[in-house]
């Protein structure tokens, strides 16, 4: 919505620098015999438009909120002043407009001023510190599990795979990528272990990729897939020592889950990748987000302006890397592919939005429309995505809070239409700057960068 109200002050405040538009109006009022019915139609709009404003429970945490409320404000001054007091009213608006630059220049740098701070800032309501790992009465909370940014279930649905994500540029230096692990969750017991892994020949990658096990891991996005020959196939996105995806076959030992390091694949110097979708047969689908070398300011923009900064790369063993075609878009984070409908899910974070790509047809055959979606997960018969309830720059009190407790969302779509089933918002709980939401067994459980835990909800029945 910030965005919106942002370019209706923007280009009012344009228009302000011509007298032109003032004229005319002000011409238009005072050939009016009376400013009853215009005073009236003031009032109403501001009612309107404080009952959209407030229909929002958190509505006085944003500043979209609280700048509806000022015009609120600000049509029910004018329309009282007008009906009470036209006379004044009349000689006033010729003064007006006789000295407009003296009126209407402070009004246009006023409106660009709220444009621009609603472009920047959207949520300014309270970030918690959360020290202690604790459940409330929106979230149960598992501790010990350090930026869970994806999860997916093993076989037996007895445990979570979780990637420990170690950063990304331009918010961190392309060496300065923290080492992570990957982390088995065993959801009965609510505990989390390091994942045993031992090393194998290099049979599901390109060939000429290696890794020992000396090497650092810094994972990201990840995938899990039962392949044609009945093994199970997990990819991780890896930022260290060089960007690669990293194969691991996911084994059953004792009672607990071990993967064995079954090859990886170089990713080629111009792409950046955030999540995989893996098929039965080894290829698979990775987002790229943006180029590596990326800048600071580069990312804002784009993040402001929602402009294409990168697609979905698809490889196999035979072809290697190539785009797919109808991905590109701001920042493609999460990536799902339903390989019994041909149909690849594509998260745009920065553009704000999901699409469904008819892989047959090659084009986008359905999209949504959600703030700053992330990693996207299909199961029993829905899409699953969360969304952040804030921009990027209300990101700035996050330096020193681990957990980050930013307000978010979690969304579930029906696949192919994705036509919202639910959504499931949350201010002020003990876990934010979530990325991935994962139902199972009738909750929600739900992961995330700068945190040191894991959340879950329990699903009610929708009416």
């Amino acid at each position: 919505m910030n965005l919106y109200i942002s370019c209706g002050f923007l280009v009012v405040g344009g228009m302000l620098l011509f007298r032109f538009w003032a004229t005319a109006l002000s011409r238009h009022l005072l050939a009016l015999d009376t400013w009853r019915r215009v005073s009236a139609g003031l009032l109403i709009a501001a009612i309107c438009l404080m009952l959209y404003a407030v229909s929002d429970p958190f509505w006085f945490e944003y500043t979209a909120g609280l700048v509806l409320l000022g015009v609120v404000f600000t049509l029910m001054a004018l329309a009282l002043i007008m009906f009470t007091y036209e006379s004044h009213a009349r000689r006033s608006l010729v003064v007006i407009i006789d000295h407009y630059r003296w009126f209407g220049i402070p009004l246009a740098l006023l409106c660009w001023g709220l444009g621009l701070w609603l472009l920047g800032w959207s949520y300014i309501g309270d970030v918690a510190e959360l020290g202690e790992c604790a459940s409330d009465d929106q979230l149960n909370v598992v501790c010990g599990i350090r930026n869970a940014e994806d999860l997916v279930i093993t076989p037996d649905e007895a445990f979570f795979i979780v990637p420990e994500f170690g950063g990304i540029g331009p918010f961190n230096a392309a060496q300065a990528h923290a080492a992570g692990r990957l982390m088995l969750v065993d959801i009965k017991a609510q505990a989390a272990q390091p994942a045993p892994i031992r090393y194998a020949e290099n049979t599901w990658g390109d060939g000429d990729c290696q890794r020992t096990d000396v090497m650092p891991l810094s994972p990201h996005g990840i995938d899990l897939i039962e392949r044609g020959d009945g093994r199970y196939q997990l990819a991780v996105i890896n930022h260290a020592p060089g960007e690669t995806v990293e194969m691991f076959e996911v084994v059953a030992a004792a009672e607990v889950w071990h993967l064995i390091w079954r090859g990886c694949v170089q990713v080629p110097k111009v792409n950046y990748l955030n999540d995989i979708s893996l098929a039965s047969d080894g290829s698979f689908y990775a987002s790229h987000m943006y180029p590596p070398e990326f800048s600071t300011v580069e990312l804002l923009m784009a993040a402001l302006f929602s402009h294409a900064t990168g697609y979905v790369l698809r490889w196999d063993t035979i072809n290697g890397f190539g785009q797919v075609p109808a991905t590109d878009g701001g920042h493609p984070n999460g990536v799902v592919y339903d390989e019994s409908q041909n149909i690849l899910y594509v998260a745009h974070n920065f553009a704000d939005r999901i699409d469904a790509v008819d892989m047959t047809q090659a084009a986008v055959v359905a999209s949504v429309t959600l703030n700053s979606p992330d990693n996207l997960v299909l199961r029993d018969g829905a899409l699953w995505a969360t969304s952040w309830d804030h921009e990027i720059a209300d990101m700035a009190v996050c330096e020193y809070k681990v957990p980050c407790a930013l307000p978010f969302s979690v969304h579930q779509y029906m696949p192919k239409t994705l036509r919202k089933e639910r959504r499931w918002r949350f201010n002020h709980a003990p876990l934010g700057l979530v990325t991935v939401a994962f139902a199972l067994d009738g909750r929600v459980w739900l992961g995330g960068i700068r945190t040191d835990r894991l959340g879950y909800f329990d699903i009610e029945p929708s009416n």
